[in-house]
């Protein structure tokens, strides 16, 4: 039987979740796609969904295969109407339970009553509107083709008939409900309607005679909330004296169907906007011509690819003119050494790598035409920090704790990101110390990006391929951005030196233009 929307099982769905973001998560840019994400949709608490990485095969393929179905316009609407509406009617619900049990003066409140109907209707009228919807659809993927044969199992089922055979028979009677109210001195009096004549009609009567046409309408539409909820409340109670029949048929359908929200179609209108959301976000870099694609999913590292990857977190300001890049590792090659000149788009290349393997894990569709990455056990990451003084530590060891740390951690199914490290010492030091970091990732078999001036790294072993960050030929101070499979130039730490004491072409230049 069908249960979430997000795993195929429910002991699936019962294991424990992260509400807080991963480590990883700055270094990769990856809060600055999904904090957009979770604020525009913050009352539906998806933190913990984009927070939780998967392991299991079952449950990424079972989410691509309704992402790719969601695709479609026509059905991402269907989902996107029902999923606010029974959403929202299942947070009123919670506290019209609350107002009725935990509090004597709703207890014969028949204004919370009625906005109980109210909801019920409404409820009742958009689950009947999307199981007739998905009924002229074949839908193909499991997660959602299951949803749709547990709605039509509903729609039939001898309590949800009963609801709304009781909405029907409560609508039309308290249709029939009609009476005066005398207000005089503060007081108010509730009596029957007795054919008494209607003032409003005599008074336009009165002046159609000197209508001269159409006019403006001024009048104003009352919003649905009271402004004085206990003297409605109070006038209620009294005509309830006046329809006993009718009102105890009220507090019959309240007492009924007191939890008539199905408790599996309100998590269902929360899980399916992890899909929506994902979709609305990505839509809008498709439009720009960015491609994104459902990888396959690596039990092992021997073969792995993005073609024309990007990262996200960029794309998201310079759309169009985003630059896109490819990766492949073919076994025994499992580490990506980087080098080139600066701001050539080296940190971008690693962020993306992490961020394509993130996504993957949690079964959207990344960046890249086609991709087929690692399943991995954890994301470990190692970019710059600011000193910390109150530790007293130099960049250097805190670089070496820090990378220390990392590797403890790490294991053959880790994903690996290290980032412009050992740049606070001097080249034979950091060419020693890079040695047995590369020593001892290449012991690990673990996917790997290293960021590096240090050129050497990148011949380490058959395990290693170099790229680099290229610059165009006709103009070597502009970057091209494109990061290309090549043995390093023996540049880059003559460019690391030379920015770092501000002698670099574009340094000087903008100092000789003063």
């Amino acid at each position: 039987m069908f249960y979430s929307i997000l795993f195929p099982a429910q002991e699936q769905h019962e294991e424990p979740r992260q509400t807080d973001a991963p480590s990883c998560f700055k270094d990769l840019n990856l809060d600055q796609i999904f904090a957009p994400i979770l604020k525009a949709k913050k009352e539906f608490d998806l933190d913990s969904f984009f927070h939780t990485t998967l392991h299991d095969p079952e449950v990424i393929l079972y989410r691509q295969d309704i992402m790719r179905e969601l695709e479609n316009d026509e059905l991402r609407t269907l989902f996107t109407e029902f999923s606010k509406i029974i959403y929202d009617l299942g947070r009123n619900m919670v506290s019209i339970r609350t107002s009725l049990t935990s509090d004597s003066r709703y207890e014969n409140n028949y204004l919370v009553r009625g906005r109980m109907l109210d909801y019920a209707d409404r409820y009742c009228l958009t689950i009947s509107a999307l199981s007739e919807g998905l009924f002229k659809r074949t839908l193909r993927s499991m997660g959602l083709s299951a949803f749709a044969q547990y709605l039509s199992t509903y729609c039939m089922s001898e309590y949800y008939t009963g609801l709304r055979s009781h909405l029907k028979r409560l609508r039309e009677e308290l249709s029939m409900v009609e009476y005066c109210m005398l207000i005089k001195n503060g007081t108010i009096r509730v009596r029957k309607y007795e054919e008494q004549v209607d003032h409003s009609k005599q008074i336009l009567a009165t002046f159609e005679k000197f209508r001269q046409g159409d006019v403006k309408d001024y009048r104003q539409k009352l919003p649905e909330e009271p402004y004085a909820a206990h003297v409605e409340a109070a006038v209620l109670s009294m005509v309830a004296d006046l329809y006993k029949d009718i009102f105890a048929d009220l507090n019959n359908f309240c007492s009924k169907y007191f939890h008539f929200d199905n408790e599996t179609i309100l998590r269902f209108s929360r899980e399916i906007q992890f899909y929506l959301t994902w979709l609305d976000y990505v839509r809008p870099l498709q439009g720009a011509g960015l491609p994104f694609n459902y990888p396959k999913l690596c039990d092992s590292a021997e073969h792995l690819y993005d073609l024309e990857g990007f990262d996200l977190a960029l794309a998201a300001s310079t759309r169009e003119k985003t630059v896109t890049n490819d990766f492949m590792l073919n076994a025994p090659e499992h580490i990506i050494v980087i080098t080139g000149p600066n701001q050539g788009g080296k940190t971008t290349f690693a962020r993306a790598f992490g961020q394509i393997h993130y996504l993957s894990s949690l079964g959207l569709c990344v960046p890249g035409r086609e991709a087929a990455l690692y399943l991995f056990d954890n994301i470990l990451t190692h970019f710059g920090r600011e000193e910390d003084l109150s530790t007293l530590n130099g960049k250097l060891q805190d670089d070496l704790i820090r990378l220390h740390e990392l590797l403890e951690k790490a294991t053959s199914r880790s994903v690996i990101i290290v980032n412009e490290i050992f740049s606070s010492t001097t080249l034979s030091d950091a060419l020693s110390l890079g040695g047995h970091m590369m020593d001892a990732i290449s012991a690990l078999r673990a996917p790997t990006v290293v960021v590096t001036f240090l050129d050497e790294l990148a011949s380490h072993g058959a395990d290693t391929i170099s790229m680099m960050s290229t610059v165009k030929e006709d103009d070597p101070a502009q970057r091209t951005y494109k990061i290309i499979r090549k043995p390093p130039d023996g540049l880059a730490f003559a460019m690391y030196i030379a920015g770092k004491h501000g002698l670099t072409y574009e340094q000087l230049s903008r100092r000789l233009k003063r």
